[in-house]
């Protein structure tokens, strides 16, 4: 990166370039042999001239020909290339006048079509620069200013120039000629000047590289082409333009050369400056020319002209001081802007986009998609059990792990997608060209990288993160897009921690027929549908009643009952798991209250109620179930706790749950043991005194099955973590028997009792209960 700009290939020799060097060197050389004296045919003198600004034509030419150039770039190398047309006619007039008569002095005398040529030439490029679009209010700005600054540039070089030619004007009786000439001087000049405050403004899609050297092209063409030949009297037949052009052409060569190379360059924001320096350098320089004048004009004028200069030095210097402090000031008030933007658009934390700006590159990229264009995928990614690490570790290190979170997924992505955090531990991507076959392979990676541990302020964390994904359709809407992707990341998280899926029609079906009996299950609790049953523990192997398990029912007025295989998950997926879960464990507990009072030790010892991983991951859940201890005056020693495998695997606020369970003295069984991640691990980290072996393991006991080594194998287990086992699903007279011998104390299943009413159960214990048969 040079001069404020992107990186541009480096220069090699061209055709055009060589050329139009050599041009410049031919021209010097000839100019050179030919100063005193006319040693060569005076075409020679011209030759090189025309062939170098023939050159440039077509260079310019060529330049607004290639691909990637902005409209108005376009416009104005094609009048480049006109104006060095111009050029060369005009050239090869001055060629044919000096061949004709060479007594001609062409350097200062130009015949008419020449003198139209050339000023076409600069009118054609002033009209080009002032074409170029700047916007309605900052165009008449800029206007004012460049006229301005123009007319500053005309009245100081005519005064110079004027000055200057004064003895040749009288000596050489030139001043008719003296008056296109400085006209020519002065339009080259505020050429110059115009291409310098394109360059200093960024515009046009130009390279600032391009635009010195087109500047330098019109000032060396002013300086050589007027200027000289007002300056240096040469003989007939020889030109300052026979060098001059060749050299500004080859400015103009170089300067379409850097444009067609800079085309797929980024380019480099352009600082400004403040004000202009066209006035400062006028008056500075006419100051000088005025000390000049006026020591020539005796002391009085000299001591005048000094306090003059002194005062304008003063007040430019104060001007200038204020400009500067103003232009200091201006660029805070700029950054302050810039740094609001991006904080507007931009997360504090991570430094990722925000909400606000994903959903606007979300509208943008829907909008230029093309009907037949590459696929756009979005994906939105929630961080399992983060509320826990904040809760136990605190916020410094919950922000850490967001950093790095946004740091890793921005390395899973390709430059020009977007990864923005939404919210909390919410993110999103946007990924462009994602084809349906490539979402599985870009899902498993950002998933793997989010499941390696992560080192966040000392601590190494395992932190998981559930992603769905949806791609575009023809029409789609932005917001649409989103809930789809939302939709994808829910149906993820219910099938476990560190999972992803992709948005298909299934899943909007799942999440209509959960909204319709998500409805009528929030209707059920409202109106009372629901009941409570209970399975009797029993001990092995008379069959005394230990405890119960609470189980819930659902009979909808005048429809068969609904499974709870069916409506469970859906209560879970939907939320209404946590009121309906509240609901269960006030009623069971007093119920379990009720038969305490009334029947005494007869009630079975423990009663058992089934939470939900939902229910664990819920804020306040362990003060929910002491305040419904408290209202019932419930043992909680009596209370059995039972959940899943699952929904305790990952550790996290469902086993901060389980703790401040078990210090209010409730008792926790891990349910259906073996079906779900079956880590051994669980029993030393989860605070577990039960274990329920599941109805699979119970089935085929029989001697020498698979089933019975695995089930003797959690007998030992449980006998050696001293903890109580309970087998499932025990529906024959031979399993409970088998299972005694293994060495089994407690079991329930079919074979003791189905679930019971808590009407069937009062008349149980009413009856003096005796043991179940075995």
């Amino acid at each position: 990166m040079s001069g404020g700009q992107g990186q541009v290939a480096r220069p090699r020799v061209t055709p055009l370039l060589l050329g139009s060097a050599a041009s410049v060197l031919a021209a010097v050389v000839i100019f050179v042999i030919n100063s005193r004296a006319q040693l060569t045919p005076v075409l020679w003198g011209w030759l090189p001239a025309v062939l170098g600004t023939a050159l440039s034509t077509l260079a310019a030419w060529r330049t607004a020909a290639a691909d990637g150039l902005e409209d108005s770039t376009r416009r104005l190398w094609r009048s480049i290339a006109l104006v060095a047309a111009f050029v060369v006619i005009g050239l090869g007039s001055d060629a044919h006048q000096g061949i004709r008569d060479p007594a001609r002095d062409v350097q200062r005398e130009h015949d008419p079509l020449a003198t139209i040529a050339y000023s076409l030439a600069m009118v054609v490029l002033l009209w080009a620069l002032l074409r170029i679009p700047l916007g309605a209010r900052r165009q008449r700005e800029r206007t004012v200013r460049f006229v301005l600054d123009a007319l500053t540039v005309s009245i100081t070089a005519g005064i110079f120039a004027w000055y200057f030619t004064a003895d040749v004007r009288a000596a050489d009786n030139y001043g008719s000629a003296t008056v296109p000439m400085l006209l020519l001087a002065t339009l080259g000049l505020i050429g110059g000047l115009a291409l310098i405050k394109v360059a200093t403004s960024g515009l046009a899609g130009l390279d600032l590289v391009t635009v010195r050297w087109l500047a330098a092209a019109a000032i060396v063409g002013a300086a050589g082409g007027a200027g000289f030949p007002m300056l240096v009297h040469v003989h007939p037949g020889i030109s300052g333009a026979q060098m001059f052009v060749p050299a500004t052409m080859f400015c103009v060569t170089l300067a379409a050369d850097r444009q067609r190379r800079a085309v797929t360059a980024p380019r480099a924001p352009r600082r400004r400056r403040p004000f202009s320096m066209v006035p400062y350098a006028a008056v500075g320089s006419t100051d000088c020319l005025l000390l000049v004048v006026a020591h020539a004009s005796g002391p009085a004028v000299t001591a005048v002209a000094v306090a003059a200069v002194a005062l304008t030095a003063l007040v430019a210097f104060r001007q200038f001081a204020a400009l500067s402090e103003n232009a200091r000031l201006l660029r805070r008030v700029d950054a302050g802007r810039e740094q609001l933007r991006h904080q507007a658009t931009h997360d504090g934390l991570t430094g990722l986009a925000n909400r606000a700006l994903f959903e606007r590159a979300t509208r943008e990229a829907l909008a230029a998609m093309p009907a037949d264009g590459d696929a756009l995928c979005l994906a939105l990614i929630d961080l399992d059990d983060f509320k826990a690490i904040n809760d136990r570790l605190g916020h410094a290190v919950g922000d850490a792990l967001l950093v790095e979170v946004g740091r890793r997924l921005e390395s899973c992505v390709r430059d020009g997608d977007v990864v923005a955090r939404l919210g909390g531990d919410e993110f999103g991507l946007l990924l462009h060209g994602l084809r349906r076959q490539e979402s599985d392979e870009v899902l498993s990676r950002i998933t793997e990288a989010l499941n390696r541990p992560v080192h966040a302020l000392g601590y190494d964390l395992l932190t998981g993160a559930s992603v769905g994904l949806a791609q575009t359709w023809p029409g789609a809407a932005p917001q649409e897009l989103l809930r789809r992707a939302d939709l994808a990341m829910y149906a993820a998280k219910e099938r476990g921690k560190g999972r992803h899926a992709i948005y298909d029609a299934q899943l909007e079906h799942d999440r209509t027929a959960d909204a319709q009996l998500g409805a009528e299950l929030r209707r059920a609790l409202d109106g009372g549908e629901f009941s409570l049953v209970y399975q009797p523990i029993v001990r092995l192997p008379d069959g005394e009643w230990t405890g119960l398990e609470t189980l819930v029912r659902w009979h909808p007025p005048g429809r068969d009952p609904v499974s709870p295989a069916t409506f469970v998950p859906v209560a879970e997926r939907t939320g209404l798991i946590v009121p309906l879960g509240d609901w269960i464990m006030r009623s069971a507990l007093r119920q379990a209250a009720a038969w305490t009072e009334q029947f005494g030790a007869a009630v079975p010892h423990e009663i058992g109620v089934n939470v939900s991983a939902r229910q664990l991951r819920e804020p306040g859940f362990a003060g929910d179930v002491r305040a419904a201890l408290t209202e019932t005056g419930f043992d909680p020693e009596r209370l059995v706790v039972e959940v899943t495998e699952t929904a305790v695997f990952d550790g996290g606020a469902a086993q901060d749950t389980l703790n401040e369970l078990v210090s209010l003295g409730v008792r926790v069984a891990l349910d259906d043991f073996g079906t779900g991640h079956s880590s051994l691990g669980l029993l030393r980290t989860v605070p577990t005194d039960t274990l329920k072996v599941d109805k699979s393991f119970v089935d085929g006991i029989g001697s020498g099955s698979e089933e019975a080594v695995i089930a003797t194998a959690m007998i030992q287990i449980t006998d050696g973590l001293h903890l109580k086992a309970i087998a499932e699903g025990v529906e024959t007279a031979e399993q409970a028997q088998t299972l005694h011998r293994m060495g089994y104390r407690f079991a329930q299943g079919y074979h003791f009792a189905r679930p019971l009413s808590a009407e069937q159960i009062t008349r149980h214990l009413a009856e003096a209960p005796a043991t179940m048969p075995v």
